[in-house]
């Protein structure tokens, strides 16, 4: 099996917001940073190819060397940002066009572009080729007339608008979705999450790590991508028994599906 082709590599777990319905709030895991030697050593062992995610549970602007981390990324097919965008300084900006092909700004409360400086950011974006993005939760969003004046109005400055369900209380996955698949998720098969001290995840709904796959501190990436237990988490999704993974049990997510709604551009 080749190598993953999409990886997250968390550069902090540390946020400055809590907003409402984040799983943060029930995140039972150690607060830190990624040590700058471990990023740059997981890269080299990636081919340009793969697909980078430089954030996962905390908000990576806060990380004390992120934009020579991102600035690091420069080259990399796919590099995939998400932020509250509370820290878009003029040297982490240059850092996101200079590497990024994809950003995500998420907001907290409804909130209109004329009452941010994100329409200029979103601008100089399109200007260096990154495709841009705003969420929201759909709580926030209380009827459909503000819904709809939300999406018109943003809808003029980025290239989709992007509205999810609430995140549950186990995590991302669940979706408070009494329903559980048993088919194969296909992320056990394509991503590799990394958290900010080195140990390897199952995917981007394991916000407590309880499915420890390995070690990049003291293994390669390929040692872990190819090791009896991640063969044995793939095992399971074949055979329909995906439930008896930890970081699966309270999992509704499905293969190509997303969840929330996508409004695109053109």
């Amino acid at each position: 099996m080749q190598l993953p082709e999409r990886v997250t590599l968390e550069l902090t777990n540390r946020c400055n917001r809590s907003c409402e319905g984040c799983p943060r709030l029930k995140m039972v895991y150690p607060i830190g940073e990624m040590n700058k030697c471990l990023f740059t050593r997981v890269l080299h062992q990636l081919p340009k190819k793969t697909v980078i995610v430089p954030f996962f549970r905390g908000e990576s602007m806060l990380h004390p060397f992120f934009s020579l981390l991102i600035n690091k990324l420069k080259g990399y097919h796919e590099v995939q940002l998400a932020t509250n965008g509370d820290y878009l300084t003029p040297q982490n900006k240059q850092a996101i066009f200079n590497a990024c092909t994809f950003i995500s700004v998420s907001l907290h409360t409804y909130t209109l572009p004329s009452q941010t400086r994100l329409p200029t950011f979103f601008y100089d974006a399109l200007g260096h080729n990154v495709e841009t993005q705003v969420s929201i939760v759909d709580t926030l969003l209380t009827n459909k007339t503000k819904r709809k004046h939300f999406i018109q109005e943003w809808k003029q400055h980025v290239d989709r608008v992007r509205i999810y369900k609430i995140h549950s209380n186990n995590g991302f996955g669940s979706m408070n979705n009494k329903a559980k698949p048993t088919s194969a998720c296909d992320k056990p098969f394509r991503e590799m999450i990394v958290y900010w001290n080195g140990r390897v995840g199952l995917c981007n709904h394991d916000w407590n790590n309880q499915t420890l796959l390995g070690d990049l501190n003291v293994q390669t990436v390929e040692q872990v991508w190819r090791s009896e237990l991640y063969k044995e988490v793939r095992k399971l999704h074949r055979n329909g028994k995906r439930g008896e993974v930890p970081s699966c049990q309270d999992c509704s997510f499905e293969s190509n599906h997303s969840y929330g709604e996508l409004i695109e551009n053109g």
